[in-house]
């Protein structure tokens, strides 16, 4: 491919870069982000012939496509088949596999780009908090929800991509060097604070955990030394209690709404947003129990339960990933969701070239965690945005990563990426 056409080489990392970067933006610019990337791996297919066969062989898009497979299948007894139609689309985003892979050498750029888009993110976050700067259309653009500010994002949505940032932005800021560690840690504190402005409770136990064990860990290992995990804890302590003084509504009313909410639902009363989750992960539970094995039906969760009760009050999903996947598709789906998942973290770890990626080549892995963390209180796989993020990740963890056949080309790169 190298030889036939090199300059498609340089074309196609830049539309994938490109895509990386507008995937964090408002959710219609998520949709068309990689179209260009797509439109252009099409017209040189010729090109990369011997190489789209194994992008598109990759474990993980063959366990979607299964997936995919049994979820329509699911339909024919599902109450909803159209929302079901809906959830089976935000597979569409593990082709993201296969259209990244001819540039997946340069693995470190892409995982850069990512952390560039979220960049962005924090921008929308920054513009929401001062409602624009006075200007009516970017105010329009970015304040949507008050007493949460998450940009352009929906704020459940904004904190599991920031959950997720964590863990891209954990790898250099634990266990980097010079330029890397100073960057890392800068992201990883940034994160933190926009993660905390989204309001988003939990992500912000999901995002704790994440940075909770990853510190257990390098401790273990002697990634980091204990003097500076305590430094970088007392920074974040203090840098986190300043967001919380300057940001009273997303932060205190917040825990102040925890508190009140979770002595109504001790009481009995469950018409609080804390109430009604405990009233969704019941009635998925319910439906667990009615159907084990083969579930509702994709898309089905919510229609199920109106059907057995009427006045039941439950959202379009359980905002609980595993209860959300095992109530529609049963232990089937369970099944097929866990292969996924683990396959596309076995890829991440298989990928890492240390040469080449340096530290960064972990950062998929922990991104991945992190989402996985963040499922715990949202539905993450069929929320757009979030299931375009975890397909990027699933890009950045290929099975098997290619290396230039020309081995003095190698090196030069490999040479190039040590001295940085």
């Amino acid at each position: 491919m190298h030889q036939r056409d090199a300059i498609g080489d340089r074309v196609h990392l830049l539309f994938a870069c490109l895509g990386l970067i507008a995937m964090f933006g408002p959710v219609t610019v998520t949709e068309i982000a990689f179209a260009p990337l797509a439109v252009f791996f099409l017209i040189r297919a010729v090109n990369t012939f011997p190489l789209w066969i194994h992008s598109f062989g990759q474990p993980t898009v063959l366990i979607a496509i299964a997936l995919a497979c049994w979820m329509m299948i699911s339909l024919s007894w599902s109450p909803d088949p159209k929302n079901g139609w809906n959830e089976i689309s935000e597979l569409r985003w593990i082709l993201l596999v296969g259209f990244i892979y001819p540039v997946i050498e340069r693995r470190k750029l892409l995982i850069l780009s990512m952390c560039i888009g979220i960049g962005f993110g924090m921008f929308a976050q920054l513009f929401d908090a001062f409602d624009g700067f006075g200007v009516n259309w970017i105010a329009n653009l970015v304040a949507n929800h008050p007493n949460r500010i998450a940009g352009w994002w929906h704020p459940v949505v904004g904190g599991g991509i920031f959950v997720a940032a964590l863990g891209l932005s954990i790898p250099p800021a634990f266990a980097g060097v010079g330029r890397t560690k100073i960057f890392g840690r800068v992201m990883l504190l940034l994160c933190g604070i926009s993660l905390i402005a989204t309001g988003t409770r939990g992500a912000w136990v999901a995002g704790f955990i994440l940075v909770l064990l990853s510190m257990l860990y390098t401790l273990i290992t002697g990634k980091i030394k204990k003097k500076q995990a305590a430094l970088i804890l007392l920074v974040s302590v203090i840098l986190i209690t300043i967001a919380a003084f300057f940001l009273p509504d997303s932060v205190q009313s917040r825990i102040n709404e925890t508190r009140n909410e979770i002595q109504e639902v001790l009481d009995g009363r469950f018409d609080s947003y804390s109430g009604i989750r405990v009233q969704m992960a019941q009635t998925a539970i319910d439906e667990i129990a009615q159907h084990p094995f083969f579930g509702v039906g994709a898309g089905g969760y919510q229609q199920s339960a109106i059907d057995e009760d009427p006045e039941s009050v439950v959202h379009a999903h359980a905002h609980n990933g595993l209860l959300q996947i095992w109530s529609t598709l049963g232990v089937v789906g369970v099944i097929l969701w866990g292969m996924l998942l683990v396959s596309m973290l076995r890829g991440a770890c298989l990928s890492w070239n240390r040469q080449l990626d340096g530290i960064w080549g972990l950062c998929p892995m922990l991104a991945i965690v992190g989402l996985v963390l963040a499922s715990i209180t949202d539905s993450i796989h069929i929320n757009t945005q979030t299931a375009a993020m975890l397909g990027a990740l699933a890009a950045m963890s290929p099975a098997y990563r290619p290396i230039m056949r020309n081995s003095d080309q190698t090196q030069s790169i490999a040479d190039q990426h040590r001295d940085k």
